[in-house]
């Protein structure tokens, strides 16, 4: 599927007043499309990128943001003056300035969604088409207090998942510096004393010294090896078709798979109850939950879905052919009627799955620490009998 991408504008409006800003086009004949399609004429387009401050600018702000903006709508301040409020307390220097650039664009009489949408690549599709259609109904205050709540769940999963897999890291990567230090230093010279000894190396300690003779031996080779491995692992993950890969993989581990299903069930329930909220097109609606999962496999599908409905396809006959998503999921959706009663049942689901997937995340803490523990104490034992049987043999001998 082609991907959209940034363009930079220079425009001209209809007072001849320079006007610059950013737009989201498949192509640069596009992104002229788009620009004069908001009254302006194009002078100068370019490839660029909207989220050139995106590194400095983090989602717990955005998040932030998103809930003062609803604060704002709601207590009946002008947007504009708001954001100018909220920019002069902003500490990050980045994100106040963009602040700044959406309120003099919405105190200039640009839309609101446009103003936003200058920083699509920040916000994101669901964000701005969100903003789009809240503005055109009306309900944006709704609207505005909806998308804080999702990207607070968003940043909620994201720590259960990391909180998930932390542990067993760290714990891991400890125990392989402990171990590398005793396999390259320690077994060696025990290794040697033996020999000098007379005492016939078990299979174990030969192996364990090999392994540690190779590693002292052709370190700039294991070093090199272990830094091009995770090279190519970060560069696969950033490739569609690695990531497709990993995706899959991930799928079929137990318990991780579950746990990423659950999370990816509850953001596209998420959005779709935000986007139906907010007056969006269902097939758009199913499209845009999808994208916002971040998961390529599920963005595939629900692509599929969007385009199967187009061509007079039901709700129900879409979601019943789903892959990944979870039949008590793919019930609830078929039996909404309309956007009002789907968007209930969405924000159902949602609740439902981020509850599943914060129980899952526990279980997978407690199903990865025994596992560890066996499986380093079976490391343990392997490198103690390297040392300790040669040793039995050694002070037989001298008892003889």
């Amino acid at each position: 599927m082609t991907q959209a991408g940034t363009f930079r504008y220079l425009a001209l409006d209809a007072m001849g007043k320079k006007t610059r800003g950013t737009v989201s086009a498949l192509s640069e004949h596009a992104a002229y499309r788009e620009v004069a399609a908001k009254g302006l004429t194009p002078v100068r387009i370019e490839a660029g990128k909207a989220g050139r401050n995106r590194s400095s600018i983090k989602p717990t702000e955005i998040t932030t943001l998103t809930r003062e903006l609803s604060v704002l709508v709601q207590a009946k301040i002008p947007i504009a003056t708001g954001l100018v409020s909220v920019a002069e307390n902003e500490p990050n220097g980045e994100l106040a300035r963009m602040t700044r650039e959406i309120a003099a664009a919405i105190e200039s009489g640009e839309k609101i969604t446009d103003a936003f949408g200058r920083y699509r690549e920040i916000f994101g599709d669901v964000y701005i088409e969100a903003l789009r259609a809240a503005e055109a109904s009306g309900t944006m205050g709704e609207a505005s207090s909806h998308l804080a709540d999702m990207l607070e769940q968003n940043l909620e999963m994201r720590k259960q998942l990391k909180r998930a897999l932390s542990y067993p890291v760290i714990v891991i990567g400890f125990v392989l510096l402990a171990l590398t230090v005793i396999v390259v230093f320690v077994v060696p010279k025990f290794a040697a004393i033996f020999e000098q000894n007379g005492v016939d190396l078990p299979i174990t300690t030969q192996v364990v010294q090999f392994v540690g003779n190779g590693i002292k031996t052709y370190w700039y080779l294991c070093l090199g090896g272990g830094i091009a491995s995770a090279v190519a692992l970060a560069m696969a993950w950033k490739s569609q078709a690695g990531r497709w890969f990993f995706e899959r993989a991930f799928l079929r581990v137990p318990c991780i798979g579950p746990m990423l299903i659950s999370m990816t069930a509850a953001r596209f329930s998420r959005v779709l109850s935000l986007s139906l909220g907010a007056g969006l097109d269902l097939t758009e609606s199913i499209a845009m939950a999808g994208r916002a999962t971040g998961r390529p496999v599920f963005v595939e599908e629900t692509a599929n879905m969007s385009d199967r409905m187009k061509g007079g396809a039901s709700l129900s006959d879409v979601m019943r052919e789903s892959k990944y998503l979870p039949s008590f999921a793919r019930r609830m959706l078929s039996a909404g009627k309309d956007s009002q009663e789907l968007a209930n049942s969405s924000s159902i689901i949602a609740s439902h799955y981020d509850r599943e997937a914060d129980h899952l995340a526990k279980s997978v803490n407690t199903l990865i620490e025994p596992i560890m523990t066996i499986s380093l104490a079976g490391i343990v034992l392997l490198v103690a009998l390297s040392v300790f049987l040669p040793m039995w043999q050694m002070i037989k001998m001298s008892q003889g």
